[in-house]
């Protein structure tokens, strides 16, 4: 009676098993249709997003049409600012790569430059406070509809994702090529190099594992969980079991040996995976137009608003407006500067207007403390209402201009914001 039910329980075991590895193939199709639903920045913390790496001046070559050919190359354009200061949550170890996000090789990186140095595989050391400048030349590989942008990795920290818009890639990838010239003179085409020995390799080490499996799931399972059972591990194993173990062993060992004396053989010029990482400098500041102090800030929760003052100084000799203020992909533009108006080419989200109060121009070495509101429903939809995080701080970028076009980015970084949730809730005195 035991044997029966113990039988029968393995049944529904394996039954169990077969029905989640069926769902799993099933939902795998599935993969790409959710990968065109953008690539997740959003799922980061809001301090994250907004007190580490602000990406500004986003350009894309392939707007407004947002459409490219397979073979097509296009470039990403930009800068990028590590915030002066750094949240503590996060290590930093300025060790970052720039690379170009898509889920999946739908796109091939042709070249990376960062202030105007060629860096495609190679990592840099970036500085808090410091501002640089990418390219990225890519080119369309798959066609269909994928979310593409700049990404820098930092090691420790992780990706911090920019401005995304979605590319679709038209055309047929059959065809397709990736040329590349290698040390010795030779031209490969990388899309089908070593293609062969990939598969020869893979078929072969899947055939010894299938025998492997073959050989021991051939015994009589419910008798060896009996012997188990009984203490009588020793019966497990026949001669002929370890007479197989032993074979295969040697053979996956002479196996692994010869093919690594064969590559040798095939190939004997070989340089080492390179580790070298390269410091370099951000770009110079831009010219001294304000000096400025963020005094405090709050959050209206049911009115979903970001209000600060500020305090600021012209420093130059022309007056300032305040134009601008960027966090985590999301832009708010002051209206009431003539010709700021939202470009339907801005990859960033439009947050909507900025409110500055007063709207006057800054006067050279005039002081104003103005008050800046933003009233938004992208708070809610960016996940960037800081009141739910044990870290209540924002962070940012202000862009300051003068009547001659000259511009100075300022850098809100550690500014502590005090939620305002009604005087309905809480029920308080």
């Amino acid at each position: 009676m035991k044997k029966l039910n113990f039988e029968t329980g393995m049944k529904k075991l394996v039954r169990v098993g077969a029905a989640f590895l069926l769902t799993g193939l099933m939902i795998t199709p599935l993969s790409s249709l959710f990968a065109v639903q953008g690539m997740g920045a959003k799922s980061q913390e809001a301090f994250l997003r907004m007190r580490t790496v602000t990406f500004f001046d986003t350009r894309f070559s392939f707007t407004p049409a947002n459409r490219v050919k397979v073979g097509d190359e296009f470039t990403c354009t930009g800068k990028v600012m590590l915030m002066p200061t750094w949240p503590q949550e996060i290590p930093f170890s300025g060790i970052s790569f720039f690379n170009f996000f898509v889920p999946g090789p739908q796109v091939l990186r042709k070249a990376i430059f960062v202030n105007e140095k060629y860096f495609q595989f190679n990592s840099v050391v970036l500085e808090k406070g410091g501002v640089y400048e990418y390219k990225m030349i890519n080119q369309a590989r798959t066609p269909g509809v994928w979310p593409v942008g700049p990404m820098v990795s930092m090691e420790e920290a992780g990706p911090f994702i920019g401005p995304e818009e979605y590319l679709t890639i038209e055309g047929s990838s059959a065809g397709f090529t990736n040329p590349v010239k290698t040390l010795l003179g030779n031209t490969i085409d990388l899309e089908n190099y070593g293609e062969a020995r990939m598969i020869m390799w893979t078929l072969l080490t899947s055939a010894i594992a299938v025998a492997w499996l073959i050989y021991w799931c051939s015994k009589p399972f419910t008798r060896r969980l009996g012997l188990v059972a009984a203490g009588r591990k020793e019966d497990l194993f026949s001669p002929m079991d370890r007479q197989v173990c032993f074979l295969f062993t040697i053979g996956t060992i002479v196996l692994v040996a010869a093919a690594a004396m064969i590559t040798k053989a095939q190939y004997p010029i070989t340089i080492p995976i390179q580790e070298t990482k390269y410091y370099i400098k951000p770009l110079p500041p831009e010219p001294a137009l304000i000096q400025a102090e963020v005094t405090d800030a709050t959050y209206d929760v049911p009115g979903r608003t970001l209000s600060f003052h500020i305090q600021v100084k012209n420093v130059g000799d022309k007056p300032v407006v305040l134009k601008e203020f960027l966090t985590a992909n999301v832009r708010f533009l002051n209206p009431d500067v003539p010709g700021n108006t939202w470009n339907e080419n801005y990859p960033e989200v439009n947050g909507g207007p900025m409110k500055v109060t007063p709207s006057e121009p800054i006067n050279p070495g005039e002081t104003k403390t103005l008050e800046v509101s933003m009233q938004s429903a992208e708070w809610e939809n960016q996940r960037l209402t800081l009141y739910h995080e044990s870290t209540n701080r924002f962070g940012g970028l202000l862009f300051f201009s003068d009547t001659s076009g000259t511009r100075q980015v300022f850098a809100i970084a550690d500014q502590i914001v005090i939620p305002k949730f009604g005087g309905a809730i809480g029920g308080g005195m």
